[in-house]
């Protein structure tokens, strides 16, 4: 078909089209469009119209007609019965801790009928049915298992070999790969599985309200004002309220309500040690204000405030901490342990139980968090263990010639798993724990009881990594004690803390050492994995 720009020669060209094509047939197009003379007509009305008139009649036609159609399909397929709710999503803030109450609760107790029917039940996280796994997350489903740390810190291979130090939570873990799960969704799967409760996680927070509301505005704690002999101790204790933090999951770095607490306690830590090219460079000391150090302070000091710098940079990974931390295990290591041997109060001297198991710790902890620990460190330390350990019965003495004791046995079960003896592998570790659970707490009578909390960190700690009946038998005496004997809000300001005056140490210590030791040893659910999980 030609094609031409002139309306009217179109028109009849379409008409001849139509004629033809109907043949013989009675009715042709037009005769069913209503005969010719509506083209006609059509020709005569369209014909003066110029072309582009035409054009712009023709497309606005045809997108009315496409706005109309797509309208009408959308509004097919909404349902006139649908209700369309928005709303803005607000950051929940955290919980504080009403101090006001119990120490038996999280939150307030509310009145509520023992037994609800729930039409449509899910099964919730905590589901007492619910298969519990060892593979834990945080709450952002984060796996801290591979979140940071060195997992080659963990191996069953003899001490010298790679990766000589054996396993705190083999399997890896928690921050840093090894701390346990001390934070999110897996510290609650923790306290639930291996025997903790809503009173125990009262009484941790509680406690660290009364050590962030007691922190010296520098970061550090002064003893002396809460009951200590004076403050030599001082850096020894900060050391333990940092370890009590972290143990919880708060670090210098992490968003949470202790962050700027924690992050001072560290930052004082760092302050406090000896530079690099002085004579001690590394040790942590006690640094006056003038800054001159002084002198003849516990070694407990170096080692307490060591572990803490290694924990704070394995759960972190910041390298200033690092540099810090590094310097502390030169110094614990190259300087004060005796070759082969373990450590005491001054540098390369026979060594002492007690000593010698913060000094494992620190070195523990040291390596998990990737920082460089030679290998004869343990083996020194495993030598000396054994040396105040008796190969028949497991007991550990203080020294090679004083008495075995249920505290040095603690210490030396403790040091035995850190270096990676197992129940399993060790029948050492059974002994010692059967030792143990004769000399377990006496239960509670009142805030003012005698008790040793060095004794019960260590022990607890021991008797959650030697597991089975034996943990089991333990804890059910010693978590009620420690959280029955805490201060409530009808102590005023002791308020979440522990009494200290009949309390073995408390009168050097005072009330920051209770309170630290305290929530450390509550912690022990989820601050390392166990060993062995039944």
């Amino acid at each position: 078909m030609a094609t031409s720009t002139d309306l009217n020669a179109a028109i009849d060209e379409v008409r001849q089209n139509l004629s033809e094509g109907a043949g013989d047939s009675p009715e042709s197009e037009a005769d069913a469009l209503g005969g010719g003379g509506a083209l006609d007509s059509l020709r005569e009305r369209l014909g003066a119209l110029p072309w582009w008139v035409i054009s712009v009649i023709v497309h606005a036609t045809l997108f009315f007609l496409f706005v109309t159609f797509f309208a009408a399909t959308r509004l097919t397929t909404a349902d006139a019965n649908d209700l369309f709710v928005t709303s803005e999503f607000t950051e929940p803030e955290e919980p504080e801790v009403d101090m006001e109450k119990p120490r038996d609760l999280f939150r307030n107790p509310v009145d509520a009928p023992a037994q609800v029917e729930i039409e449509q039940p899910i099964l919730a996280k905590d589901d007492p049915d619910a298969e519990v796994s060892d593979h834990f997350e945080t709450d952002n489903d984060m796996d801290d298992a591979t979140a940071r740390g060195d997992e080659n810190a963990f191996s069953t291979v003899p001490l010298g070999g790679t990766g000589v130090v054996g396993a705190i939570g083999v399997g890896g873990g928690g921050p840093a790969g090894v701390f346990g799960f001390r934070n999110g969704g897996g510290r609650r799967k923790c306290i639930k599985r291996f025997g903790g409760s809503k009173a125990s996680e009262s009484a941790v927070e509680a406690a660290l309200k009364w050590l962030a509301d007691h922190q010296e505005p520098d970061g550090h704690w002064d003893c002396k004002k809460h009951g200590g002999s004076g403050r030599s101790s001082d850096l020894a204790m900060s050391g333990l309220a940092t370890l009590a933090f972290l143990g919880a999951g708060y670090t210098p770095t992490t968003p949470s309500k202790y962050r700027e607490k924690v992050k001072k306690a560290v930052e004082w830590l760092q302050s406090q040690q000896r530079p690099g090219g002085v004579k001690l460079e590394g040790k942590l000391d006690r640094k006056y204000e003038n800054g001159s150090w002084a002198s003849g302070t516990s070694i407990y000091n170096h080692a307490i405030a060591a572990l803490a710098l290694a924990e704070a940079y394995g759960m972190t990974r910041d390298e200033k901490i690092g540099e810090s931390a590094q310097l502390a295990v030169d110094y614990s290591v190259n300087v004060h342990q005796k070759p082969y041997a373990g450590w005491r109060y001054g540098p390369k001297s026979e060594g002492d139980m007690s000593v010698s198991g913060w000094f494992v710790m620190q070195l523990k902890s040291a390596k998990v968090a990737g920082l460089k620990v030679d290998g004869r460190a343990f083996q020194g330390a495993m030598n000396f263990v054994d040396s105040v350990t008796d190969p028949e019965t497991g007991r550990t003495r203080y020294t090679v010639r004083s008495h075995p004791s249920p505290r040095r046995t603690s210490m030396g079960l403790v040091a035995r798993l850190f270096m990676g003896a197992s129940p399993k592998s060790d029948p050492l570790i059974a002994k010692q724990a059967d030792y143990l659970l004769e000399h377990k707490p006496e239960p509670f009578e009142s805030k003012d009881q005698a008790g040793d909390f060095y004794y019960w960190y260590y022990a607890m700690l021991g008797m959650f990594q030697a597991g089975g009946q034996r943990w089991r038998d333990w804890n059910e005496v010693m978590r009620p004690r420690l959280v029955k004997s805490q201060c409530t809000a009808a102590d005023g300001d002791d308020n979440g803390s522990w009494n200290y005056a009949n309390i073995a140490y408390g009168k050097s210590g005072g009330r920051v050492f209770t309170t630290a030791l305290g929530a450390l040893t509550l912690e022990v659910y989820y601050r390392y994995l166990p060993i062995c999980r039944d």
